[in-house]
């Protein structure tokens, strides 16, 4: 892998991000433009099937109104940080009945990323479509070992509502885009919601940096897409190199994953922080690709 290469952050933390190698995973020209909005595949839905007692008793439940829908907030709520230090996490709920989960890895950036406050607006915006949003902290100011904590916050966040049967969209950005991909490897031994889909976002080359995380484990339905900002100079394509490489390595469909080069235009520049931003052009840089990954898992 070689020496890392230290990568400075736009809020004065640094990170290392190892070189990428000459023979980087590359896509075939047909797979480039493949949609992920479309069905996930490969995934077998399961149903449990209900005893004439138990069918007896959720029609009772029903009529009395102590159905499901009791249970759900009448109004968008955020409740956080859940948990102490690294392990604290952010809960965010939509209205009623929840359409999807989206599971949210800020970058590095110190105390200030650590909190929702920079991605709010975004946050909000999942809400209000019907998302829960699942925002761990994990890093106060700076941590190696992240992963731990990522699925003590998720985990933590996930027994206070019903995960069962929503589509997942694992989201991240910068050293959270790396962040974002090793979750969805490691979710399903941790008996974690797993991802549908993942979207990362100008990544770093790694998430977890004291000890790799394989994503052989990745599974192999699962849709991807990766971001590059065309004025990125803190992690440039860098980092989106060499998770292809890692995803070759570990036998991840090349087919499964949509790259999307940002482009700079009048009144956006697609540097490191314009995934913080609000314009229109950001929203459509980044909401809604995320939109449609989310729309593709519901439809399904």
């Amino acid at each position: 892998m070689g020496s890392p290469v230290l990568l400075s952050d736009p809020n004065g933390a640094r990170y290392q991000a190892a070189p990428h190698p000459e023979n980087s995973y590359r896509l075939a020209a047909s797979d480039a433009g493949r949609d992920l909005t479309s069905g996930r595949s490969g995934r077998p839905k399961q149903y449990m099937r209900l005893g004439p007692g138990l069918v007896i008793l959720t029609a009772v439940l029903a009529l009395l109104g102590c159905g499901e829908s009791s249970s759900y907030p009448d109004r968008p709520s955020a409740v956080g940080p859940i948990g102490k230090g690294a392990a604290g996490v952010w809960l965010f709920r939509p209205a009623g009945k929840p359409k999807g989960l989206v599971v949210y890895f800020h970058g590095q950036g110190g105390f200030r990323e650590a909190t929702p406050v920079n991605h709010r607006p975004w946050i909000d915006h999942l809400v209000a479509r019907g998302s829960v949003v699942v925002y761990p902290r994990w890093e106060l100011t700076y941590e190696n070992d992240p992963m731990q904590y990522v699925v003590a916050g998720v985990r933590a966040a996930t027994k206070r509502f019903d995960v069962s049967g929503l589509p997942v969209l694992s989201l991240g950005y910068s050293r959270g885009g790396a962040l974002a991909l090793e979750y969805g490897a490691v979710a399903a031994r941790n008996e974690l919601p797993v991802p549908d889909k993942i979207m990362s976002i100008f990544p770093s080359s790694l998430g977890n940096q004291q000890h790799l995380i394989d994503l052989t484990p990745l599974d192999h339905s699962t849709g991807l897409l990766i971001q590059m900002g065309e004025a990125d100079a803190v992690v440039g394509k860098e980092g989106a190199r060499d998770l292809l490489r890692r995803l070759k390595a570990g036998g991840f469909p090349a087919q499964n994953i949509e790259l999307d080069f940002v482009d700079s235009r009048a009144g956006f520049k697609a540097d490191h922080t314009a995934p913080f931003r609000t314009s229109p052009a950001a929203r459509a840089a980044f909401w809604r690709p995320a939109d449609l990954l989310l729309d593709g898992i519901v439809e399904s």
